[in-house]
């Protein structure tokens, strides 16, 4: 009869210290990744064409416009190396898997990490402040980075599991001005798309979640966020006018 009780209780015990694993995460409240998402293929195309444009801008007038919007913007942000117009890019960890291949931010969305870089995660807390960037290389396999700003490391990820649904820090999109690229949130916020991003913002919805995030790239002086919209699992350039 001890022994029955004995196994009984190891077994509980041994169930309930197993790591979580990414197929074990609920997925019944959370938005789903990419249930309207393009092809691979045309995606990266999005994302060329816009590099492109880019280069063939003019750097002269960029540089210009880059060097007085980080005049304004730092006025208002500590953070030296990423600037943003939104508080909503800075973000924190309430899980990390026992592995550190999966982390889930205070939104609810949850990321897998490369594997390569998983053992970065495993000394984050939840009172570390996280945002997200996109991944320099366009044919990397993971699409974003999150940078902890309190130990600097960065890991490749991607968007596994969306936000909570109508969560406490969960964002959507109420509005779409397409000519103007003007997107509304539900939050009040408005934010103005980069002109780079037009084909990109034309496949977006009202109703479509998003997460805010930080531009590293390319004129991030004049488009200092970046918008992931999970839905469509894309990002475009922009900022946040009000």
């Amino acid at each position: 009869m001890k022994t029955k009780q004995f196994l009984n209780v190891f077994l509980g015990l041994a169930l309930f210290s197993m790591p979580l694993s990414a197929d074990e995460v609920e997925t019944e409240e959370r938005i789903p990744v990419g249930d309207r998402a393009v092809v691979r293929a045309e995606q990266v195309k999005m994302y060329e064409d816009r590099l492109v444009q880019m280069e063939e801008a003019d750097e002269e007038e960029s540089q210009d416009e880059e060097a007085n919007a980080k005049k304004i913007v730092k006025k208002d942000f500590l953070q030296a190396t990423y600037v943003t117009t939104h508080e909503g890019a800075f973000h924190f960890p309430i899980a990390v898997s026992f592995l550190g291949d999966t982390v889930e931010l205070e939104d609810g969305s949850i990321w897998k990490v490369c594997s390569n870089d998983a053992y970065k995660t495993l000394n984050w807390l939840t009172s570390d402040m996280i945002i997200i960037v996109p991944n320099d290389s366009i044919f990397s396999s993971h699409d974003y980075k999150l940078v902890n700003l309190n130990t600097g490391a960065k890991v490749k990820v991607n968007l596994y599991l969306g936000p909570i649904y109508n969560g406490a820090y969960t964002h959507w999109i109420v509005a779409i001005d397409y000519l103007f690229r003007e997107i509304y949130l539900e939050d009040g916020s408005i934010w103005k798309m980069s002109s780079f991003d037009q084909s990109i913002v034309n496949t977006w919805l009202p109703n479509d979640t998003v997460i805010i995030g930080i531009n590293d790239g390319f004129f991030s002086g004049t488009n200092p966020n970046i918008l992931i919209n999970v839905n469509m699992n894309n990002y475009s350039i922009g900022t946040c006018l009000y």
